[in-house]
């Protein structure tokens, strides 16, 4: 149904482009839209009759299960931790990603008639695109000195974003100005080819700058996967394989940065098992041993939702482990994550979230133009989360964890979906 273009309409409208936009740039912009995004729904479904109908006949969407069963889990969790507050600052994290969702897929299939929905869909990832390459401008020019007193510095991390969720985040932008460069109008005109383009340069430099050999291994491994899952000339396939390792070795061989951060893995491990763990592979081990540990002292359940720093600081009381792994607030790594809080439940709310999604993106990649533009953006961001995060808990981090529901929500939609529903 097309809405009345009233003042909620529009200013509905104007709030998903804004999250777009601010993604990158500021978490607590994030936080503020999605705050006003509901406070305005709410007010719009009491006041206009068009806007309540639409909403409520487009609240049932595909992920809103797994989203939600998600934080439920996580919610539980917190009745079987120590500290009730700390289990409820971790639940309050995930309470974004049902909230997120919905706010992007609902508010898309409301205010937009069928025929423009995807249009304005694309109009609000190109919106966060935009965003990310305002952040990589910054980021660029710290690195050459003009903004801040960091020329020439690396890791890069601008505007105080660590350089792994810079890296990773760019790797989402990857994906998002590939989708379009493939499957969308813009990839075809010349401005649109221009912008992209732009956008996929500027986010590689930044990718590489950031030495995070998470993201790195992250997209490798994801192009490949996406590669095999869209082309249909098996061909093609191996030769592009063949040609990304080529790649592969000719950056490791000429790029010095490069060289030695890969090269950096192979002192980590000889380190660790000489006994030296303060390094970035040792402090992994040690952390991923205390999660392992804290899963098995409950398998169903874990140590409960916000239960992984006060068992890491009686695990460090007791001798353990070092004193130094209290600086971190999460094991790197998503699964182990899942696995320490909330156990066997917690591992499979994340999984069964990872499983829907790829149910519903992985028929419609070799479907119409439209919809498998934003399928293999979900499907890719989808890939790379599952295979980063065994690095790192991704969504513990709000700047990605924001990102990555908000793809989800504009990419996993029923106008999206119709090939395959479940």
């Amino acid at each position: 149904m097309v809405l009345d273009r009233s003042r909620y309409y529009y200013t509905l409208a104007a709030m998903l482009l804004l999250f777009g936009l601010t993604l990158p740039l500021s978490k607590s912009a994030g936080n503020v839209i999605l705050f006003l995004s509901y406070a305005i729904g709410v007010t719009g479904i009491l006041l206009n009759k068009n806007l309540k109908e639409a909403i409520f006949t487009n609240s049932r969407q595909p992920l809103t299960l797994a989203f939600s069963l998600f934080f439920l889990v996580a919610l539980v969790g917190v009745l079987f931790t120590e500290k009730y507050s700390d289990g409820f600052h971790v639940a309050n994290k995930f309470f974004s990603l049902p909230a997120i969702y919905l706010m992007a897929s609902v508010l898309i299939q409301s205010l937009y008639g069928e025929k423009k929905r995807n249009e304005n869909a694309e109009y609000i990832l190109l919106s966060f695109l935009v965003g990310l390459m305002v952040l990589n401008g910054i980021g660029i020019m710290t690195f050459l000195g003009v903004i801040g007193h960091k020329q020439y510095v690396t890791p890069l991390a601008p505007m105080h974003v660590h350089h792994i969720w810079f890296s990773n985040i760019n790797a989402l932008g990857l994906y998002t100005a590939v989708s379009f460069l493939l499957f969308s109008r813009y990839g075809k005109s010349d401005r649109g080819k221009l912008f992209l383009i732009c956008s996929i340069v500027l986010g590689v430099c930044c990718i590489l700058l950031s030495i995070s050999r998470t993201a790195w291994f992250g997209i490798a491994l994801t192009s490949v996967i996406m590669a095999f899952l869209a082309s249909k000339n098996r061909k093609i396939i191996f030769i592009s394989m063949a040609a990304a390792a080529v790649a592969g070795l000719i950056i490791y061989l000429f790029i010095p940065l490069v060289h030695d951060r890969i090269n950096l893995i192979r002192q980590d491990i000889t380190a660790f098992f000489a006994g030296k763990t303060e390094t970035s592979l040792g402090e992994r081990f040690l952390m991923w041993k205390a999660a392992i540990m804290m899963f098995l002292s409950n398998p169903l359940v874990g140590v409960g939702t916000g239960g992984y720093v006060p068992t890491m600081t009686a695990y460090v009381a007791s001798g353990q482990f070092p004193e130094y792994l209290l600086e971190f607030n999460q094991p790197h790594n998503m699964y182990l994550f899942a696995l320490a809080t909330n156990g066997i439940l917690g591992l499979a709310s994340l999984l069964y979230l990872f499983y829907r999604i790829l149910i519903f993106t992985l028929p419609v990649i070799r479907g119409g133009l439209g919809e498998r533009l934003f399928a293999f953006l979900a499907a890719a961001t989808a890939v790379h989360f599952m295979i980063a995060g065994f690095t790192d808990s991704f969504f513990n981090i709000q700047i990605l964890r924001y990102t990555f529901v908000f793809l989800m929500g504009v990419c996993i939609r029923n106008s999206t979906v119709s090939v395959h529903r479940g």
